[in-house]
């Protein structure tokens, strides 16, 4: 029965553990955004509108590509020349509270590079994070185990022969 708890624990922690670090959604934001002065001006009035709309909005998640997008085209077309965003770590934003955030430049600007690499950042911050609470998990299971083993090997010892 010790065994089966035990293992039933490890299961139910590695379950959590894999549901928090690949099933929650990503959150990022963008610090900057870099226009250049060429474009025609129906471009830098979007461009501003996106830079505003970019630096003061949390997107989550992999579904919100319409900023993005519109700054991957810009991008495209030499008028949006650098993005630099920060993500949502377990401990806090990776700009404001870990100082790192990354950049990408010109033509490196698109939807789905940026939300591959805010994936990658996010889900190894999550992953370090689950490792610790996982690792906490087996000590007490091992603990939980050994108290069983002594528990019955105390009953062996005083049971009427």
């Amino acid at each position: 029965m010790w065994i089966v708890a035990t293992c039933s624990l490890f299961v139910a922690a590695l379950t959590a553990a894999a549901i928090y670090v690949w099933g929650t959604p990503i959150a990022y934001r963008f610090v900057t955004v870099d226009v250049s002065d060429k474009g025609s001006p129906d471009d830098l009035k979007l461009a501003a509108s996106m830079t505003q709309k970019g630096t003061t909005t949390t997107f989550r998640g992999e579904i919100e590509y319409s900023p993005v997008l519109t700054l991957e085209n810009l991008a495209k077309r030499g008028v949006v020349t650098q993005v630099a965003f920060q993500w949502l770590e377990p401990t806090g934003w990776s700009g404001d509270d870990h100082d790192q955030i990354d950049i990408l430049n010109g033509h490196e600007i698109k939807a789905s590079e940026l939300i591959r690499r805010v994936s990658w950042y996010v889900h190894r911050a999550r992953l370090r994070r689950a490792a610790v609470d996982v690792a906490a998990v087996v000590a007490f299971s091992i603990a939980v185990l050994l108290l069983g083993i002594g528990v019955a090997w105390v009953k062996r010892g005083f049971a009427a022969a």
